[in-house]
């Protein structure tokens, strides 16, 4: 390095903590550099803390580590006493002024895309340290110091009087059109205003930050070039405002401690300012800071009551409503189950009566009433499945319905059932088959009656929607994990993903099951589910997908 003077011509005091010294003359120095800071950093933590996941809490985060690392290398050069710190922190001073432009940009790009910049942004990024990488530390960046008369001045090369500079406003320039064109797209109509402030608080500290510098390296005066740093402190009062007005990193109840916090850190700061003549203008620009948080802070609380108060008003309307709907579900409830009592009384007779006339019980009836009796048989029956439907469904909501638990073998009483159904499934041209391959006795407790009807509306399931084909009934267990399952399996119309997410529950059926089967009331197998679940079993379904058939399992715990 060249014109490097002796610093002994001044008696510079020891700074033995790189950045407290006697050497800096005023505190203001502190004050300026701190004060930002902090703020930056409160804000920042608070936001990284509630969004870890978030790439712009992570963005906010970097900016925030790298404005505090300039900070304090620029106090090094304020407060230290050995020229070759100077010259070293000097030197690595120009590629954190560089990262602060840097680091705003993919906080603009984060927040109005959610995504890192591409890999070509980043090789121009890359790109633009590759000087100040190689030059940083040459005397092309830094051609000496002056330290005559107690001063030192940097005598810069072209690296710190032109192309940083150049760089950082190619950087702004770049900030500022990509904020506009992301603004302008229609899907980010809402958040326009939110994005518009954001961008009008990271440029604002991005002039401030400019200016202060460029005062401070053209004007010889880097105490005036100081107030610079307070751009940040303007940034944050943005960020604070979009945190409590639009939600903005999803931490508005972190935003009101945040707001607290940073009042504190502006009362703390003054303890930095033992001058009067200094104390005197540092409180000013607190209070009219302190003033800004202040009302912020007061909105939010505002908001926040007038917020609550809606919603105990709310959950006050939605309790009563909640007790009318309860006492409209009762009501319901009996209803359905005293229309269905008294339904089911009329059609039983009306089955029996019409039973009888087909068989000759009332004797000779012409051949052209017995299929229209057939149908009234038929009809009444689906008529009277579908009232025990409702019936069940009003006992399981009720609480009233009743299970008498008995030891029995699951196996038998399955393949009773196919054989009450076969005939059935002849009737359609369809083959149903009863297989078991069992290690245990197939002894399960439960209530056989349940057990049956969930059997019964599996496989009478199965048939209705298998136009062509088979139906296999098989009977399994598991000694490991102790239950017996019993398996309906069929080559009918299958199930889609969605269709199975929904088959169990009230009034659903599977998508175009009308086409095939216009009598279900989307009742059955909810009733069986909840059957099986009150007994310590379930149902489960499962397909291929739609037209590849499809196999419902009934799991029940084995009696060991």
């Amino acid at each position: 390095m060249n014109n490097i003077a002796d610093p002994s011509i001044c008696l510079w005091d020891p700074a033995p903590y790189l950045i407290f010294s006697d050497n800096i003359w005023g505190n203001f120095i502190y004050y300026s550099h701190l004060f930002p800071s902090l703020s930056v950093l409160l804000i920042a933590f608070f936001v990284f803390k509630n969004n870890p996941k978030a790439k712009t809490s992570a963005a906010l985060l970097f900016l925030a580590l790298v404005f505090t690392a300039w900070s304090l290398i620029d106090l090094v050069l304020w407060a230290s006493e050995r020229s070759d710190l100077i010259m070293f922190f000097w030197s690595i001073l120009i590629h954190f002024d560089l990262l602060i432009y840097v680091a705003s940009f993919y906080f603009i790009h984060t927040l109005l895309k959610d995504q890192w910049p591409s890999w070509r942004s980043e090789i121009v990024i890359a790109a633009l340290f590759v000087p100040l990488v190689l030059l940083a530390h040459t005397p092309i960046n830094l051609l000496g110091f002056d330290f005559t008369n107690c001063w030192r001045e940097a005598l810069e090369g072209p690296l710190w009087q032109s192309y940083v500079y150049y760089a950082e406003a190619a950087i702004a320039l770049w900030i500022l059109v990509f904020a506009v064109r992301e603004i302008r797209k229609p899907e980010n109509k809402s958040r326009r205003v939110e994005y518009s402030l954001a961008t009008a608080g990271i440029l604002a500290f991005l002039v401030s930050f400019s200016v202060g510098n460029i005062l401070g390296s053209f004007e010889v005066n880097w105490e005036l070039g100081q107030y610079g740093l307070f751009g940040m402190p303007i940034f944050v009062a943005f960020i604070t405002y979009l945190m409590v007005r639009y939600q903005t990193f999803k931490a508005k109840v972190l935003a009101t401690e945040a707001l607290i916090a940073a009042l504190g850190v502006l009362i703390l700061s003054l303890l930095f300012v033992p001058k009067i003549e200094n104390v005197q203008a540092i409180a000013a620009v607190t209070l009219v800071i302190t003033i800004l948080l202040g009302i912020l802070l007061i909105r939010s609380v505002r908001q926040e009551v007038v917020q609550r108060q809606k919603i105990e008003t709310l959950a006050q309307d939605l309790e009563q409503a909640n007790a009318r709907l309860q006492s409209l579900d009762k009501q319901k409830s009996e209803f359905v189950s005293i229309a269905s009592h008294q339904l089911r009384s009329p059609l039983t007779s009306i089955r029996g009566y019409a039973s009888m006339l087909v068989d000759g019980s009332f004797g000779p009836i012409p051949n052209d009433a017995v299929e229209p009796l057939e149908r009234i048989e038929t009809s009444a029956k689906r008529m009277a499945l579908a009232i025990e439907d409702y019936l069940n469904v009003s006992r399981i909501e009720s609480g009233n319905m009743k299970y008498e638990l008995s030891d029995f073998n699951l196996k038998d009483e399955i393949g009773k059932v196919t054989d009450d159904i076969r005939p059935t499934a002849l009737k359609q041209g369809l083959v149903l088959l009863f297989r078991s391959n069992l290690t245990s006795t197939g002894i399960v407790h439960a209530d056989i009656g349940k057990t049956v009807q969930i059997a019964h509306n599996l496989i009478n399931n199965a048939i209705k929607y298998t136009p062509k084909g088979s139906i296999t009934v098989f009977v399994r267990d598991d000694l490991k994990t102790k239950m017996i399952y019993v398996d309906v399996i069929d080559t009918g119309v299958g199930l889609s993903a969605q269709s199975i997410e929904i088959l169990f529950q009230k009034f659903s059926r599977a998508d175009g099951a009308n086409k095939v089967n216009t009598t279900g009331t989307g009742l059955g197998l909810f009733v069986a589910q909840k059957m099986s679940e009150a007994m310590g079993g379930t149902i489960t379904a499962h397909s291929a997908g739609e037209g590849k058939g499809s196999r419902f399992t009934v799991s029940m715990p084995l009696q060991m």
